[in-house]
């Protein structure tokens, strides 16, 4: 089956081949993000998968046009969607430059709970690699992804190595190493839309 732009709505569904382990799901959000599942199959058949007792593997803002590749089939009609509210916490470039790189760093961004890339409140303003290690670790650098290649690269990584990371990171990071083999990500807020965190 042929994904084409017309598919691409709102909590659709896909399949994404990991080649050599099988297949897992990604679902396309309201607001440009997609959630990628840690449900992997041997074979690309989904139907009654309920994705609300799924883990999400990573969530991310993606260009969907541009990754019509990556999609093995639309499972939309099959499966149930998953539903479960979302913490809009993420990863932005900051607008401090880092002394040690003379590159943008990271900042820790809250965003209202609907996604929109203008409207943030910044947490931390530069994050650094040892004070928030676990920062980097637990959560997403939410610029616009569009390459189907390193996303599933990326994917292929996890079940090679139990390590689930956007190695991009690491380019203002240098001195960060990839987590340990299954690391947890952490969560600093039960409630994500308090101001406290």
């Amino acid at each position: 089956m042929v994904i084409k732009k017309k598919d691409l709505t709102v909590d659709s569904v896909f399949s994404v081949e990991v080649p050599g382990y099988g297949y897992i799901l990604a679902q396309l959000r309201d607001d440009h993000c997609m959630d990628f599942f840690d449900n992997l199959k041997d074979v690309d058949d989904w139907y009654g998968e309920d994705l609300n007792e799924r883990e999400i593997l990573f969530t991310i803002v993606v260009a969907s046009r541009r990754l019509l590749k990556l999609f093995k089939s639309n499972v939309t009609s099959v499966v149930k969607v998953n539903t479960r509210p979302r913490c809009l916490i993420a990863l932005r470039f900051s607008e401090e430059l880092r002394a040690t790189t003379k590159m943008p760093g990271l900042s820790l961004v809250k965003h209202d709970p609907v996604y929109n890339p203008n409207n943030k409140n910044v947490l931390i303003p530069l994050l650094d690699p040892v004070l928030h290690k676990e920062i980097l670790y637990s959560y997403e650098y939410w610029g616009m992804h569009g390459n189907p290649k390193e996303i599933l690269e990326r994917i292929t990584c996890y079940y090679e190595t139990g390590v689930n990371f956007d190695k991009s990171k690491m380019i203002l990071y240098p001195e960060l190493a990839p987590p340990p083999k299954e690391y947890r990500k952490v969560s600093y807020s039960p409630n994500c839309f308090d101001d406290s965190l």
